[in-house]
């Protein structure tokens, strides 16, 4: 008849089989131990690389270091691990020796890139047969790294350059023509002798209007003489006086409309070469601009992106990485005991459903 389980008899179960416990770990020593020492032995050398951050020791371009800044240079694996990259580190070192291999597979078998968890270093680790080998490849490979992060910033540095380049030549082209204009209106279009033709024709006008006021006096004067029957002379001088005045008259309406347009094209003078000024400080404030911003790229150049450097190029290994010989025949002892457990207890539940297990215990020594 069935009984409920009895951990003291399970044990009891165990104990007296244990050699057969033994013999399954010592099976799967003597199975996996030399499958382990036959395996092809292979080696691991590992490089690394310093990820620094943009901009050195200028505050201007300096990136302050955080988790997520850290978290971000993940991105650089790709850049170590691309297909190109390994492609061309096979073909230095000759490490397909089946051509319709891929080369995604033999990368997975052969190369692993990591950065290591808050830190600015990237390890590239290389498993192959031949240790200096492997060593060879590992160094390579970080250096390449390094190469094609520096192409990449130098690229970058000289597309800037060259839009700022050609920005600033199109100042200058502005500055030049803005001078020339500046300098052929100066030549064709001279303001200061105009000014000074404008003021010596209001100093005459000024003095034309004082000989005019004069004369009008005279007339005024001859006329009210004129009335008196003795006044023969102030007769004979009227006419003079009136001729006088109206020619004083005549000439200060021409020297008046003389200084207006004098005066009009001064000031449309002035107006140009004032907007003319603008247009030149306008075009030197663009090409000062222009020229700060190409010395402040030439500065910095190379400076505006990480800089990967290699501080390890990895040793010849001397130990292999696989076969892991201890742990393999370890795992191996686990499993066969963990499988002999299984079927033991999977034997001791039937053989108590069958025909029941009488311990050597009694219960009543138990108790």
């Amino acid at each position: 008849m069935y009984e409920s389980f009895d951990a003291f008899e399970y044990i009891d179960y165990l104990r007296r089989r244990w050699v057969f416990m033994a013999v399954a770990c010592g099976v799967a020593i003597l199975i996996v131990l030399p499958a382990s020492l036959l395996l092809p032995k292979r080696y691991t050398a590992t490089a690394s690389i310093a990820i620094e951050p943009p901009g050195g020791a200028d505050p201007r371009t300096s990136t302050a270091i955080s988790p997520v800044y850290l978290e971000s240079l993940k991105a650089y694996e790709r850049l170590a691990e691309s297909d190109s990259l390994f492609e061309r580190a096979v073909e230095r070192f000759h490490l397909r020796s089946d051509q319709s291999q891929p080369i995604e597979s033999l990368k997975r078998g052969v190369l692993r890139v990591s950065k290591v968890r808050d830190t600015k270093i990237l390890e590239i680790s290389v498993t192959l047969r031949d240790p200096r080998l492997a060593q060879n490849v590992a160094q390579y490979v970080a250096e390449q790294t390094a190469n094609l992060n520096r192409d990449e910033n130098v690229s970058a540095d000289s597309d800037s350059m060259a839009q700022a380049q050609k920005t600033m030549d199109e100042a200058r082209l502005r500055l030049e023509k803005a001078q020339s204009a500046v300098t052929e209106v100066a030549t064709r279009e001279p303001v200061e002798a105009l000014q000074t033709e404008v003021d010596a024709g209001a100093d005459l006008q000024s003095r034309l209007r004082e000989q005019l006021i004069q004369a009008q006096a005279d007339v005024a004067e001859y006329q009210e003489r004129a009335t008196q029957p003795d006044a023969q002379f102030a007769r004979d001088q009227l006419p003079a006086a009136r001729a006088r005045a109206a020619t004083l008259e005549k000439q200060s309406r021409d020297v008046e409309k003389s200084v207006q347009d004098k005066s009009a094209m001064l000031a449309r003078r002035l107006a140009r070469r004032a907007s003319l000024d603008a247009d030149l400080k306008m075009a030197r404030d663009s090409y000062d601009s222009a020229a700060a911003r190409l010395r402040d790229l030439h500065a910095t150049a190379g400076s505006r992106g990480e800089r990967l450097q290699v501080i390890d190029p990895g040793i010849v290994p001397q130990r292999p990485s696989s076969p892991n010989v201890p742990l393999n025949t370890g795992v191996a002892m686990f499993l066969a005991l963990i499988a002999s457990l299984v079927y033991l207890s999977f034997a001791f539940v039937y053989r108590r459903r069958s025909v029941g297990y009488e311990p050597a215990v009694s219960r009543g020594m138990r108790a």
